[in-house]
């Protein structure tokens, strides 16, 4: 009861994953919109795939290894993990309906449908190109919220991980994608260019606030305004374009594949350190804090490594670039920076 409002915010955070399709759509279509604007070319499109496998799948393999390895030496997970599930894993599929649940490193769900979304891409990119007027991406974006509401309203919340999960990137995808267009054919909306703190501030008093599916679709609403009117700020002094906020952008797919594993491993510490002990309530505050003090250290340090030593050189093998770094390593490969 203490602790309610974070202990909600805390169960929303499987949101930030929407905020991620929908980022992701609007930075392909920024990256790629030209290059498929009138067809779909055979070299240009294994260019683009493996543009796309070079950025996500080595780190995806290498925490695969990881966890098949552990479960060898027997650090087994909650979830009964068939044997069958690892190739499954290793060719992406894994979140496409054949589980019940997730398997492995749980965040690489997403992986797996974004993996499918980039299939797709270039096809209904050209498509969209060719046959839709320019005015149709605000009524798709429409659409696109529609269906999250429906799908949102059906399943109670958005925390959907197998099953409909490609049909939740799909939705978020798509009015990325249709941001882009509104934000590539109309004329910045400078009044608003400043607006983008309170917008993530209300984000926030909603997933702390109020309950799903309601918080769901206002904080999908309000991650499409986000990403509109940053889009919008051409301002470099702006706070999104602080170095800080940069190399996070440059990290952030390390933490999120990575943070499941050490929050599993630090979890299996404080249980082993506590034993058979009671803490009061001043003593489980300051464990609390203190374990997230720690993890958030342990997490941005593994991160900057595993970013420098195994997704960049990966990455630069793959697409067979000369060596770059930070953001410019990003834009080589047409890779989301996350805010």
């Amino acid at each position: 009861e203490k602790w309610e409002y974070f202990y909600r915010f805390a169960n929303h955070s499987y949101l930030f994953v929407d905020f991620f399709f929908i980022l992701s759509g609007f930075v392909m279509c920024h990256v790629y919109g030209r290059a498929f604007q009138s067809e779909v070319t055979l070299p240009g499109y294994l260019k683009f795939m493996r543009a796309r496998f070079a950025r996500i799948y080595p780190l995806h393999l290498v925490l695969l290894a990881i966890y098949v390895g552990l479960a060898s030496l027997g650090f087994k997970q909650t979830n009964e993990n068939p044997e069958w599930s690892i190739l499954a894993n290793a060719f992406l599929v894994h979140a496409l309906g054949v589980f019940d649940h997730t398997t492995w490193n749980i965040p690489s769900w997403s992986i797996s449908v974004e993996w499918w979304t980039y299939v797709l891409f270039p096809m209904v990119a050209v498509f969209a190109q060719r046959r839709l007027r320019p005015g149709a991406a605000l009524p798709v974006l429409g659409l696109s919220i529609c269906l999250f509401i429906l799908l949102a309203t059906y399943h109670g919340s958005m925390s959907i991980t197998v099953g409909l999960a490609f049909v939740r990137c799909l939705i978020g995808f798509t009015a990325g994608s249709c941001l882009y267009a509104i934000f590539a054919t109309r004329p910045a909306i400078r009044p608003f260019a400043r607006i983008n703190i309170a917008i993530l501030v209300a984000i926030f008093v909603v997933l702390a606030c109020l309950p799903s599916p309601v918080s769901d679709i206002l904080a999908f609403i309000g991650f499409c305004a986000l990403v509109y009117v940053a889009s919008n700020d051409t301002d470099r002094r702006d706070w999104l374009h602080h170095p800080v906020l940069i190399w996070l952008g440059d990290i952030s797919y390390s933490i999120y594949l990575w943070h499941t594993l050490l929050l599993h491993v630090m979890a299996k510490l404080m249980l082993k350190l506590k034993g058979e002990q009671t803490w009061s309530d001043a003593e489980q505050l300051g464990y609390f804090l203190l374990a997230l003090l720690v993890f958030e250290v342990l997490i941005l340090l593994l991160a900057h490594l595993s970013y420098t030593f195994i997704e960049l050189p990966a990455r630069n093998f793959i697409n067979s670039r000369k060596t770059y770094s930070g953001r410019m390593a990003s834009e080589a490969s047409g890779a989301p920076t996350a805010p």
